[in-house]
C-alpha cells in the first residue's frame, strides 16, 4: 500500500495529464469517475435550429467535444463559454471564445451577460441532459437549447473510494460538479471524519454542503489545477 494519500477525482478527465500534475504534488492520483456522458448524435432539426442562432452558448467542456464532433465548422463565430477549461476546449477546434464570464459559473454567466448589450440576438445553447434551467431561463435573450449529450452513472467507483477511505488515515475527495456529489450520495457514500472535502465551483460545494458534507478546499478560479494549489497549502 503506497504511503502518499489518494487525491480522488470523482468526474471526467479531458486532461490526463492532471492526474501526472498531482503525482509531482505528492499526492497519489485516483481517478474513481462517478459520472460520464455519451454524445447524442444531432437530427437535421437540431441542426437547424443551432445554425439559426447567433450564439453558441458551451458551459462544458464535454458539449464542445460533442458539438464539433458532429459538425466541422459552425456558421456562426460569436462563442460564448462558461470558463477556461472550456475556452481551451473550443481554441482545439480553432475558434476563439466572444465571451466569456469573470467567474466560471452559469449564475455569473447569466448576470454578466444581461448587463452586455446582446438585445435581439438568439442563443443557442448546447447541454446535457442533466443541466439546469439557469442559462434558458436567465438569460435576457431568446434560448433555443439542444441537449448534445447524456450524463450517466458509475455507482460501483463508490466502493473503491469507500475502501481508499477505510484503508488510508486521511484522502482528499473532488467533486467538480452537482451530479457527482448527487451519483455518491445515491450509492451510500457517507461523511468521514478522515477525507479533506474539495469542491470546484460554488454550486458543487451547495450540492455538498445540502447532503453534509464539509468543504475543505474550494479555489476561486474553479479549475482543478487551482484547487491542488489551494490543497498543496492547506495544512502549511
Amino acid at each position: 500500500m503506497s504511503k502518499r494519500e489518494p487525491f480522488i477525482l470523482t468526474s471526467q478527465l479531458h486532461d490526463r495529464s492532471f492526474l501526472q500534475r498531482v503525482e509531482q504534488a505528492g499526492f497519489e492520483p485516483v481517478h474513481a469517475p462517478l459520472i460520464g456522458t455519451n454524445a447524442r448524435k444531432l437530427s437535421v432539426a437540431d441542426i437547424e435550429k443551432i445554425e439559426s442562432c447567433d450564439w453558441l452558448v458551451f458551459t462544458s467542456q464535454t458539449a464542445v467535444h460533442a458539438y464539433f464532433s458532429q459538425v466541422s465548422k459552425p456558421t456562426t463565430q460569436k462563442i460564448a463559454v462558461v470558463g477556461s477549461k472550456t475556452e481551451k476546449a473550443i481554441h482545439s477546434y480553432g475558434y476563439e471564445a466572444s465571451f466569456m464570464p469573470s467567474t466560471f459559473s452559469a449564475d455569473v454567466f447569466v448576470k454578466e451577460w444581461n448587463a452586455a448589450p446582446h438585445a435581439n440576438e438568439t442563443v443557442a445553447f448546447l447541454k446535457g441532459n442533466l443541466a439546469k434551467p439557469t442559462i434558458e431561463e436567465g438569460l435576457d435573450s431568446d434560448v433555443p437549447a439542444v441537449c448534445i449529450y447524456d450524463t450517466v452513472t458509475f455507482p460501483e467507483h463508490v466502493e473503491t473510494i469507500t475502501d481508499l477511505i477505510h484503508r488510508y488515515p486521511q484522502v482528499t475527495l473532488v467533486f467538480a460538479s452537482p451530479s457527482a456529489v448527487n451519483a455518491y450520495v445515491a450509492a451510500d457514500g457517507t461523511v468521514q471524519t478522515n477525507v479533506i472535502y474539495c469542491a470546484i465551483g460554488h454550486i458543487t460545494k451547495r450540492a455538498m454542503t445540502g447532503h453534509g458534507f464539509p468543504v475543505h478546499v474550494m479555489p476561486s478560479v474553479y479549475t482543478l489545477d487551482a484547487l491542488l494549489e489551494q490543497r498543496i497549502h492547506l495544512e502549511e
